[in-house]
């Protein structure tokens, strides 16, 4: 810009050519109309934007004054009212018939895997099946009999899968209509992948963002409690994808088999706030496809294996014993046995510590400060043991071989010749 000299109080102004003011002009409409196309967006962002209500901000003084809710757990032990719960399960481990089993504890006020007591929900509960066929649903619910069927509403969406794209305004309030019309209190998403597989999410970083919208739509819905589930990674045993399935849940529940056979035993396990359930094993029914819970974990299973063979190997010593020569079996020896057996050392050892604890074996000091073991007088022989064994010993509780749980019952069925599914 040009300046020309005046002298104003020892002040220079610059000189302003029409050019330069024209300019000046054209700036500033390009500024206006840029602004109202800004606050256009702002506009429209806002007519997009669902409705947001502020949180109650407290002091804890306030908090602990306000009562407590009549109902303190949806699922004692399991789930708090009002929880989130994930459950992440291996491939083909039961997981429909899982959620089945708990549809029938929330309508009917049966207990929870046959042993805890639950609330029974005041509503209706909503499955929306990503995986299954509508008949197959039918078929697998019909065999649960639940009494009071005309509480629980299924919304088979296999094939439909992108019907369920709550980031999209108006889907999202279809089903939030639909939800209030059929006063669902209580909602499970079985399962997630497929979901976001249909709305093109990576499930390693952009499950969050249909996490956000899943618990939007229970808030408008006013549904109090809901269940994702969730496929394990095949490395390892906790849920895929992002690290966010890990944050959101109050709760995770984790089934898990015994190994990669499909009729090997079940387990599960919950942790998570005030929650605490120690992984124990699962017994299915195939006549009612009820699931109960039982005692003890996989390594409880692995040792009460090895704590057979151990006891079997002691009295296979003892039996062809030879005057004269020791018979007794010192720890590596036992190992070795093991290890032909298909057992690791360390359940060999855990096995020999529980016999040991349970007075089913007995330890004794030989040449040079050798251990050797032997089984107690009135346990010489392996039907001694057994009717001699503690009540509640490791050997009370064998594994035995279960029809399978959930969508691989059927192919197990075709290659055992049972008729259970």
């Amino acid at each position: 810009m040009k300046y020309q000299a005046q002298f104003d109080g020892a002040v220079l102004r610059p000189f302003v050519s029409k050019t330069d003011a024209a300019h000046a002009r054209r700036v500033e409409e390009e500024v206006e109309r840029q602004r109202v196309q800004r606050d256009a967006r702002r506009t429209l962002d806002a007519e997009e934007r669902r409705r947001v209500d502020p949180p109650d901000i407290l002091t804890l003084r306030e908090l602990i004054a306000r009562p407590d809710p009549v109902v303190e757990w949806r699922i004692e032990g399991w789930q708090p009212a009002g929880g989130r719960v994930l459950l992440a399960a291996m491939a083909k481990t039961g997981k429909t018939t899982l959620m089945n089993a708990l549809v029938r504890s929330l309508v009917d006020g049966q207990p929870f895997l046959g042993r805890h007591r639950v609330e029974p929900v005041a509503g209706t509960v909503a499955i929306l099946d990503t995986e299954m066929s509508s008949m197959q649903i039918r078929r697998w619910l019909q065999e649960v009999r639940i009494s009071s069927d005309d509480r629980m509403i299924v919304a088979p969406l296999r094939g439909h899968v992108d019907a369920l794209n709550l980031l999209d305004r108006d889907i999202f309030a279809k089903w939030v209509s639909w939800l209030r019309s059929g006063s669902v209190t209580y909602l499970i998403l079985d399962c997630l992948r497929p979901v976001l597989d249909a709305l093109g999410l990576d499930e390693h970083r952009d499950a969050g963002r249909f996490l956000v919208a899943f618990d939007a739509l229970l808030r408008e819905a006013s549904i109090a409690e809901g269940v994702v589930v969730h496929h394990m990674g095949h490395s390892g045993e906790r849920s895929r994808g992002d690290s966010r399935l890990r944050d959101w849940p109050d709760v995770e529940w984790r089934m898990v088999r015994q190994g990669e056979d499909q009729a090997s035993p079940r387990y599960i396990a919950a942790y998570g706030r005030d929650v605490n359930i120690p992984e124990s094993r699962l017994a299915f029914d195939p006549a009612t496809r009820q699931l109960t819970i039982g005692d003890g974990s996989r390594r409880d299973a692995v040792i009460r294996a090895a704590l057979e063979d151990v006891i079997a190997a002691l009295t296979h010593a003892y039996e062809e014993r030879v005057d004269g020569q020791e018979w007794r079996m010192s720890l590596r020896n036992l190992e070795d046995v093991g290890k032909e057996r298909g057992h690791a050392r360390s359940a060999i050892r855990a096995a020999v510590s529980s016999g040991l604890r349970k007075q089913l074996i007995v330890v004794e000091k030989g040449a040079k400060r050798a251990s050797y073991h032997r089984l107690p007088s009135q346990c010489a022989s392996a039907p001694e043991c057994a009717t001699s064994a503690p009540e509640h010993s490791e050997r009370d509780s064998a594994p035995v071989r279960h029809p399978p749980i959930g969508r691989g019952a059927e192919h197990t069925r075709e290659h055992s010749g049972t008729s259970t599914r």
